[in-house]
């Protein structure tokens, strides 16, 4: 209890301001916290949120934008309040000046490490300070960075690397070279920082390491949910400028086909793949990957093709099956076959690692009760 008592109060000293809370989050605001955290504490200025066993810890904190000069002051300020000591340098977060660094400090006898990030917005500013009891930093550190990293300022944020990602690589990548997409069995040249190949994979591992977690437990379907959700989120936007020209390259009248045919284009494309795992612990071939290498495994291949239906205007869902071991995708669009029903609507199946046409499935794979649709 003393310290639970000790965290409520650590930024306390420094509430000097008050913000309008809507449903428990800040209204233009938006996290995506690990399984099983819960919101500790819920103040009009703030919230925090702590693992189950009380360890670990996620604040968000905003002042009015005029409340420090800079963001370096605003570091300054927060790190002297906390009495805290760290390394850190500025950066860009969704091209708002910010600053990263690590933090240790002590308090009512009690000693934590973490991570501090200061955001200086426009109309506010934000503070994330995500921490845990030093005895157990090591064990927690990976769901430290992760909740940092599942914040955005604003919806269309949403669709951004997090401001761990744009921290560890500048976003959008600047270092450009000559890449190729192999479409029709030509090789079509693609201006990409290839760099953030590494900075996705650096996520996709870090929430590997975080789903391992949750094996046999109760969350489990949870957390692989939020393990697709920050993929893609990371990804959704490093690869739009891609998507419009493979699609272009699919078809000269793609744009004028219907929703039915740009599904059935896409789909035979990724088909065309060839099947290839990466033996990491995530086991898992990233969205920029999978598409420059035409290469990867179902889950690979459905996510990469969820995210090629959006940028189209088409709705669909990642599906996933831990009974089947098996990935697939479900397309919004009117079509002959297989179905499945996910919170009202009703989505046609689509097979990524066989050649077969939208709307078949394996009959070994066809109990919709035994898939899990994830909405992004």
């Amino acid at each position: 209890m003393l310290k639970r008592n000790f965290i409520l109060m650590i930024f306390l000293f420094i509430g000097l301001y008050l913000y309008s809370w809507e449903a428990g989050l800040f209204s233009s605001s938006f996290v995506n916290v690990p399984e099983g955290w819960y919101v500790l504490e819920n103040r009009e200025d703030k919230v925090t949120f702590a693992d189950p066993a009380d360890s670990a810890y996620f604040q968000i904190k905003r002042y009015p934008g005029d409340s420090f000069r800079s963001v370096l002051d605003l570091y300054k300020y927060v790190s002297r309040e906390l009495g805290s000591t760290g390394e850190g340098e500025l950066f860009l977060f969704d091209s708002k000046e910010s600053y990263f660094s690590s933090i240790s400090f002590e308090s009512s006898g009690f000693s934590y490490m973490g991570y501090l990030v200061c955001i200086e917005g426009e109309s506010e500013d934000i503070v994330l300070l995500s921490f845990s009891d030093s005895d157990n930093y090591n064990i927690y550190h990976d769901f430290i960075i992760s909740a940092i990293d599942s914040y955005s300022m604003n919806e269309s944020g949403l669709k951004n690397p997090g401001p761990v990602s744009q921290y560890y690589y500048p976003w959008p990548g600047r270092d450009k070279t000559i890449n190729y997409l192999t479409m029709n069995g030509q090789k079509i040249p693609v201006s990409f920082d290839i760099n953030e190949i590494d900075t996705a994979k650096v996520l996709i591992e870090r929430e590997a390491r975080i789903l391992v977690q949750y094996t046999n437990s109760n969350l489990s379907d949870l957390a692989w949910a939020r393990y697709y959700k920050l993929i893609y989120r990371d990804n959704i936007n490093r690869l739009r400028r891609v998507a419009r020209i493979a699609a272009s390259e699919i078809a000269d009248d793609f744009e004028s086909l219907s929703p039915l045919e740009k599904s059935s284009k896409l789909l035979q494309w990724i088909q065309g793949f060839e099947y290839l795992r990466t033996g990491t612990l995530s086991d898992f071939m990233g969205p920029i990957d999978t598409v420059f290498e035409a290469a990867g495994d179902c889950d690979s291949r459905s996510l990469l093709y969820v995210m090629l239906l959006e940028y189209n205007g088409i709705d669909s869902i990642l599906m996933v099956s831990s009974e089947y071991s098996h990935s697939l995708t479900g397309v919004a669009v009117e079509g002959k076959g297989a179905h499945y029903y996910y919170e009202g609507s009703e989505y046609l199946i689509a097979e990524t690692t066989d050649n077969v046409s939208i709307g078949l499935i394996d009959q070994d794979m066809a109990d919709p009760s035994k898939w899990m649709g994830i909405k992004f």
